[in-house]
């Protein structure tokens, strides 16, 4: 992974956040397909952004991807919903990979926690490399997926995927 650096996201970085959140790409394969209004932007930033880690990924210092865990308990269980924003409108094939792996890294170290993915349907890409990195499907009728959804919106056009570190 060279040239790659990683990078925590502070408080300064919420308007950049808004631009990579609201680009195409990250609308196409999203529960959310609008632009998001820079205060409710602002208003989620302040208010439900603390259960969130976010951190840049950056190659030969430009911005790649920026990778997302939203942590939570249920009934003394950590749960861990991870996303990957692209910071860019296109990217090729190896950034990606370069991204998700550097996301389960982090994860595989977030012992005694079960981690979710999302991939929308039409995400060809995605939906061919989940099982690599260790995860399984998680169906809509296991419970898992109903302690799940209580936090995160997940659409019929999303897959769900979880493992156990």
């Amino acid at each position: 992974m060279k040239n790659i650096q990683i990078k925590n996201i502070s408080n300064n970085f919420i308007n950049k956040y808004l631009l990579y959140k609201n680009l195409a790409i990250n609308r196409l394969y999203s529960s959310n397909k609008t632009k998001i209004k820079k205060l409710d932007h602002y208003l989620w930033w302040l208010t439900e952004q603390k259960n969130r880690r976010s951190s840049l990924i950056l190659r030969n210092k430009k911005p790649l991807f920026i990778s997302t865990t939203d942590h939570f308990k249920i009934k003394n269980k950590e749960f861990i919903y991870s996303g990957l924003l692209s910071c860019v409108e296109e990217t090729n094939l190896f950034d990606f990979l370069t991204g998700i792996k550097i996301q389960n890294i982090f994860l595989n170290k977030q012992k005694n926690s079960y981690c979710f993915i999302s991939i929308h349907k039409k995400n060809k890409v995605l939906m061919y490399h989940w099982k690599y990195f260790g995860y399984r499907s998680l169906k809509k009728n296991n419970r898992l997926y109903f302690q799940l959804k209580k936090f995160v919106n997940l659409n019929q056009n999303l897959n769900v995927f979880y493992k156990k570190v």
